[in-house]
C-alpha cells in the first residue's frame, strides 16, 4: 500500500509552514536578482515598465504586487524575437549561455506554435530528475519496472521526464501513439511494461477497445498503475471507477505544466487533488488570480482561480509571474487521505476554454465533467458549439452523443435531466443536439470540446 506523499526534497518535510515559506522567499529573492540581471532583453525590461525594482521584492506578498510579466503570448513573441536576434528559440528570458542549455522539449501547440518551457539546464535537469525519481517512489515504482510510454502528447514535454524515468531504473518504453492500437499491443503482448504513461481519453479509448472490440480483458495487461496527465482526469469521478474497475489498478494523475508545480495524486479511492511535492522548485498553488481580471485571489482552502508561476530555482529559461492559463481550486487544508501537509489544486479548467453565458462563467471541462454522471445513459462525449469566435453566447448549444443502448424517445427525458443538474450545478440551461454513439472523433491528443460553426 502506497503512504503518504511526502516533499521533496526530504528536508522539506521537517520544516514548518513558517520555516517553509521563509525558505522559499530566499530563494524568490536570489532568483529575482538572477533573472533580472542575467535577462536585459525581458525581464529588466518588465520591471522598468512597472517601475519596481527586483529589491522591493522581499516576500511572496509582495511578488503578487507586480502585474503579470508573462503569459502564452508574450512567450511565443519572447522566443521570436530570439529567434530572430540570436538564433535559438529560447526566448529572450532565457537567463544562461544557449551552449548551456543540455536538453529542451515543447508544448503541443494546440492553441498556437509550440512553445519551449522545457527547456534546462545541467543543474536544472539534475533538480527535475531527482524529483522524478522521487514522484515515482511515492506510487510504488522503481528498478525493474518498465513504462510504457505512450502519451497523447507524443514526445513534446513529457520527453523531460524520461531521465527521471532512467535513472528510477525504469525502463521506458515509447511508442508514437499516432501508429495505432495493433503496434501499441504488440509492445505490450512482448515486452510487458509494469505501468502506463498516457492521458485520460487515450486511456478510456483503449479501455473500450480492449473489451467490446478486441474480447481482452484489460486486468490481462498486469499493469501496477496508470500515470496520466495531460488533460482533465481522476477529478471525473464516474470516469475514475470506470478506468480503475477496467484495468484492476490504481490511477494516478500528475502534472508539471510548462515545467511549473510537480505534482501527483495520491492513493485513495477519492480524489484529493494534485499534490505539490516539489514546493521549493516554484511559486505556483500560493499565486492566484482572477482570470478575466489578473487581479490578486486570496489563498485559502478552496480558493479558485489562475495559476501564477514563479521559478525559484530555475536557470535556463525561468518565469516570473508567468500566467499560465491553468484555471484551479487551492486546498490548504491537510490531505484527509494521506496527511499530505502542502498545497493540493484540483484542476477546474483552462481559461481559454471559458465561456460566459449571459453573465455565468463556466468552463468546458466542466460541462464535460458533469455529463459523465450520465453515462451509460450517454457515452461521455460531448462538444460546445460554437457559432462565432465569442466565447460569450446567450444560448449554449452542446453536441451530446446518447448512449449505446439509449432508445431515441428516451432522449426528450434523458436531455431534461441533464439540463436540470447542469442549472443546478453550474447556472446554465443548454440546448442540446444528439448524435449517434461513436460520432465524434476520438482525438490522439488533448480531447476536443469545442465544434466551430463559423467561418474564421
Amino acid at each position: 500500500m502506497v503512504g503518504k506523499i511526502r516533499l521533496f526534497p526530504e528536508e522539506l518535510n521537517t520544516m514548518s509552514f513558517e520555516e517553509k515559506k521563509l525558505h522559499k522567499e530566499t530563494l524568490l529573492r536570489q532568483s529575482i536578482q538572477y533573472m533580472y540581471e542575467n535577462s536585459p532583453e525581458y525581464y529588466q525590461v518588465r520591471f522598468k515598465e512597472c517601475g519596481a525594482d527586483p529589491g522591493d521584492i522581499r516576500t511572496i506578498e509582495d511578488l503578487r504586487k507586480l502585474p503579470i510579466f508573462m503569459d502564452k503570448d508574450r512567450e511565443r513573441q519572447s522566443m521570436e524575437e530570439s529567434l530572430e536576434k540570436y538564433g535559438h528559440p529560447f526566448g529572450l528570458h532565457l537567463c544562461c549561455d544557449p551552449t548551456d542549455v543540455v536538453s529542451t522539449g515543447g508544448t503541443s501547440g494546440t492553441t498556437g506554435h509550440p512553445t519551449y518551457p522545457y527547456t534546462q539546464t545541467k543543474d536544472d535537469q539534475a533538480f527535475t530528475t531527482e524529483a522524478v525519481v522521487f514522484m515515482h517512489k511515492l506510487v510504488g515504482l522503481g528498478k525493474g519496472d518498465r513504462a510504457f510510454f505512450l502519451f497523447p502528447l507524443g514526445v513534446y514535454a513529457t520527453s523531460a521526464i524520461l531521465p527521471g524515468v532512467e535513472k528510477a531504473g525504469i525502463l521506458p518504453l515509447p511508442l508514437d501513439i499516432r501508429l495505432g492500437p495493433q503496434p501499441a499491443f504488440e509492445l505490450v503482448r512482448w515486452l510487458k511494461p509494469t505501468f502506463w504513461y498516457t492521458g485520460a481519453a487515450i486511456v478510456e479509448f483503449y479501455a473500450d477497445l480492449l473489451k467490446n472490440k478486441l474480447n481482452i480483458d484489460p486486468k490481462d495487461l498486469g499493469f501496477k498503475c496508470l500515470l496520466l496527465t495531460g488533460e482533465a482526469g481522476c477529478g471525473i469521478p464516474e470516469l475514475k471507477k470506470k478506468v480503475e474497475d477496467a484495468f484492476g489498478c490504481r490511477w494516478y494523475d500528475w502534472w508539471g505544466p510548462s515545467l511549473l508545480n510537480l505534482a501527483i495524486s495520491c492513493n485513495s479511492d477519492e480524489y484529493h487533488g494534485l499534490h505539490n511535492f516539489a514546493e521549493d522548485w516554484d511559486i505556483t498553488a500560493e499565486d492566484l488570480v482572477d482570470p478575466a481580471t489578473k487581479e490578486p485571489i486570496d489563498v485559502k482552502d478552496g480558493a479558485v482561480g489562475e495559476i501564477v508561476g514563479t521559478h525559484l530555482r530555475k536557470k535556463a529559461s525561468p518565469y516570473l509571474r508567468y500566467a499560465t492559463g491553468d484555471i484551479v481550486e487551492v486546498f490548504t487544508s491537510e490531505c484527509p487521505a494521506c496527511g499530505f501537509t502542502g498545497y493540493r489544486v484540483k484542476p477546474v479548467g483552462r481559461s481559454d476554454d471559458m465561456i460566459t453565458v449571459k453573465g455565468v462563467n463556466v468552463f468546458a471541462g466542466a460541462i464535460h465533467k458533469t455529463l459523465q454522471r450520465f453515462v451509460p445513459r450517454v457515452t461521455g462525449h460531448m462538444r460546445v458549439i460554437k457559432e462565432d469566435p465569442s466565447h460569450r453566447v446567450t444560448q449554449l448549444k452542446l453536441i451530446i452523443e446518447y448512449g449505446q443502448e439509449t432508445r431515441q424517445d428516451q432522449l426528450e427525458e434523458l436531455g431534461k435531466d441533464i439540463r436540470q443538474t447542469m442549472k443546478m450545478e453550474l447556472r446554465i440551461s443548454p440546448e442540446f443536439e444528439w448524435v449517434k454513439p461513436e460520432s465524434l472523433e476520438r482525438p490522439l491528443r488533448k480531447p476536443i470540446l469545442f465544434e466551430n460553426r463559423y467561418k474564421k
